[in-house]
């Protein structure tokens, strides 16, 4: 853009630094140094659909099916669309202006390239009428991109020799994530008996309409979990995860649903009968075997007999408490992942191919490595069955008579999207379970809402969660240096340092020093989110 004089700055916003080119961080899982080739990106086309957005805002909600964040190549790009987004999610029209402040009041203007970089993206769109195109061009180049970081990881899997263990996680991983890639496309249609699949959709360039999940729904409206689909849900014990499928239970049946739990945990049938009645069934439907059917087998026979009753009856939701306990019940090895996927094909595959929405309870392994990596105990191979979605249960107040309870719910896979999308990203929502009157009504009330992240009080953000798993750690690693704690916690290298920095400024972990200029790092105080006043 060219002017006679500085570009004026938009009024009410600061002005701040130039823009700096914003690249992704390079990641030596995905990144190879050895290949030279250029990422697929459409980098006029994000710079004239975001500006197209800024001249016309009315157009946001109808863009906003098409894209994610994470399509456009540029993170700073991608900043900026959640930013108009929500900006119209507030009733107000998204503007140069209106995108500006909020930007501003979220620290990310100077990021994104200031108020002059917005005037720069509005200069770069052509003809804001063809918002369409350019968001399906973004989209388009995406996708490609994927494909070719997949390829990447292919090549690197033929190229690095590795354990046989460690292969075969890595290859299924890539499977999946290449699994992801073609849904992105659109899902399959009913094949015949051959397994042939119709693809002449790819022809007219318009994939099927993907059903959004419906079961268990959150406060915005949007469900949880598929119908139809094997769905999951996975945790540390006593973290919430019954009663999340539980809740979905009685929503349904509320609804003039059905639904079914295979108890292969043997929580018992009067137990769980209690807790139903606490979430608010009715016990005339419970005691309707048309409505409502609890099967606690005890060995394969009758195992394999209650999910061919399921299968008859196709209940509108059926809970597998647990997975983990069903697998072994059903004859398969929990560490062969070929006999898992057998099994999870007749416990959860054939329930959902009838029509049910199938929810799965798994638990969480207690070694570090293995927690950091998302996956429930076992093979990969059970994560990979799921078709629906798969949410991790974090209780950060554990629910109990006469309090609150709140679970939070992270989505670690969402094979068709629709979840992530309505949630905006990998947070799912909060389970909030609030038994303040169980005991003189009865009742347990339950929503899943959206809950603020907590702030520190200068406003910026406090990540509660991860301080929580460093000061365990630390607990556990007396004298670990920061290398340590941001190998063996999980998340973003940036959020770790960040939390950490946090517990030794409040005094709960101390530093000493350590061998070669390291620092030693010692509890002093416990750390528990549930007891931080800012995540309250």
């Amino acid at each position: 853009m060219t002017t006679d004089g500085p570009t004026p700055r938009p009024p009410h916003l600061h002005a701040v630094a130039p823009h700096q080119p914003d690249e992704p961080p390079y990641d030596p899982a995905y990144d190879n140094p050895r290949d030279t080739r250029t990422p697929v990106q459409n980098n006029a086309a994000e710079q004239a659909l975001l500006g197209a957005l800024l001249t016309a805002g009315t157009l946001a909600p109808d863009l906003r099916p098409h894209l994610a964040a994470n399509d456009f190549w540029r993170p700073h790009h991608g900043t900026i669309w959640d930013a108009i987004h929500t900006v119209h999610d507030t009733g107000t029209t998204p503007d140069m202006i209106t995108v500006g402040q909020h930007l501003l009041a979220t620290g990310e203007l100077q990021r994104i390239g200031g108020p002059g970089y917005l005037q720069d993206l509005m200069a770069a769109c052509p003809h804001p009428g063809q918002a369409t195109t350019y968001a399906a061009a973004v989209r388009n180049a995406s996708r490609l991109r994927e494909v070719q970081t997949l390829g990447t990881r292919f090549h690197q899997l033929a190229t690095t020799a590795a354990d046989e263990t460690t292969l075969t996680r890595n290859i299924e991983q890539a499977y999946e994530d290449l699994e992801h890639v073609v849904t992105r496309w659109g899902p399959t249609t009913p094949g015949t008996a051959t397994g042939f699949v119709d693809l002449t959709w790819l022809n007219g360039g318009t994939p099927p309409v993907i059903d959004p999940p419906t079961i268990c729904r959150h406060a915005d409206g949007h469900g949880l979990f598929y119908p139809g689909k094997v769905n999951g849900i996975f945790g540390d014990p006593e973290g919430g995860k019954t009663w999340l499928a539980q809740a979905a239970i009685v929503e349904q049946l509320a609804a003039d649903g059905t639904a079914a739990i295979l108890d292969v945990d043997h929580n018992g049938a009067d137990a769980t009968a209690a807790r139903l009645l606490l979430l608010g069934a009715r016990l005339d439907v419970l005691a309707d075997p048309t409505r409502f059917r609890y099967y606690q087998p005890d060995d394969p026979a009758e195992l394999r007999a209650a999910i061919d009753d399921i299968v008859s009856h196709t209940p509108t939701v059926v809970l597998i408490d647990s997975i983990g306990e069903a697998i072994p019940m059903y004859g398969a090895n929990t560490n062969d992942g070929d006999e898992i996927t057998n099994a999870m094909r007749f416990l959860c595959t054939r329930p959902a191919d009838a029509g049910s929405c199938v929810i799965t309870i798994d638990h969480l392994p207690k070694s570090a490595e293995a927690r950091t990596t998302g996956y429930a105990i076992g093979s990969i191979a059970k994560k990979r069955m799921i078709r629906g979605s798969y949410l991790r249960a974090e209780a950060r107040v554990q629910p109990a008579p006469g309090q609150i309870g709140y679970v939070t719910l992270r989505i670690e896979k969402d094979t068709a999207g629709q979840l992530r999308r309505a949630a905006g990203g990998g947070y799912a929502g909060t389970l909030i379970l609030d038994s303040t009157e169980s005991e003189t009504h009865g009742i347990t009330r339950w929503a899943v809402e959206t809950q603020q992240a907590p702030k520190n009080d200068d406003g910026t953000f406090r990540p509660t969660r991860q301080m929580e798993a460093i000061s365990r750690y630390v607990e556990d690693n007396d004298q670990c240096t920061q290398r340590d704690i941001e190998t063996d916690v999980a998340g973003k290298s940036s959020i770790i340092r960040a939390a950490l920095k946090l517990l030794v400024h409040e005094g709960f972990i101390s530093t000493l020093p350590g061998p070669r200029g390291a620092r030693l790092h010692h509890s002093i105080a416990l750390y528990r989110e549930a007891e931080d006043d800012h995540a309250q």
